[in-house]
């Protein structure tokens, strides 16, 4: 391997060199992330949402990988070192914006996870464990909440309990994790 190394110019070790080590990190990332460790790291250049950055690990080895074999090939096919540069570049460039468009795009498909019980404000259900009167006792209630039926600790403001199986309706949020309700 060393005639080999040694047979290339200048130019062309350049490439190379980039092109191994941009694709000894891409088959890293790739079987990182075939292992569930494909956390990546970004660089935060603005007040943009994480994960959706354009500048990071994994859109700089997408840049690199692309731009050695390009340059690579260029070179192979006795084009100009500045015209090979030049077409590395504009592949290298081309695959960073789009690996980022990809990622940014997956980062979009994922759900925090949090239920907001202010969008079940003016829902109707029923109650599933007894609430007690005045705020005394928290109870249960099934309401549906962001498309789907949940059972949510619910208070009253009435002066009488409300029993299971009572239709009530959601008339304010008392914390992150209570609803206050009325009956219906």
């Amino acid at each position: 391997m060393g005639d080999w190394w040694q047979a290339l110019t200048g130019d062309l070790q350049i490439f190379y060199a980039i092109a191994f080590i941009a694709s000894f990190f891409l088959l890293l990332q790739i079987a990182l992330l075939a292992f569930g460790i494909g956390a990546d790291v970004d660089i935060d250049v603005g007040d943009e949402d994480p994960g959706s950055g354009f500048l990071s690990v994994r859109t700089l080895t997408a840049f690199s990988f692309a731009f050695g074999w390009t340059g690579v090939l260029m070179k192979q096919a006795d084009r100009s070192t500045a015209l090979s540069v030049g077409v590395a570049i504009a592949a290298g460039f081309t695959v960073f914006i789009a690996v980022g468009l990809l990622w940014r795009s997956f980062a979009k498909l994922g759900e925090s996870g949090s239920i907001d019980y202010q969008s079940a404000v003016g829902a109707h259900g029923t109650v599933y464990l007894t609430v007690a009167a005045n705020r005394a006792k928290p109870g249960k209630v099934e309401v549906m909440v962001q498309g789907r039926l949940r059972v949510i600790n619910a208070l009253t403001e009435s002066n009488e309990s409300l029993p299971a199986q009572t239709a009530i309706t959601v008339i304010g949020v008392v914390d992150p994790s209570t609803v206050l309700v009325a009956p219906h």
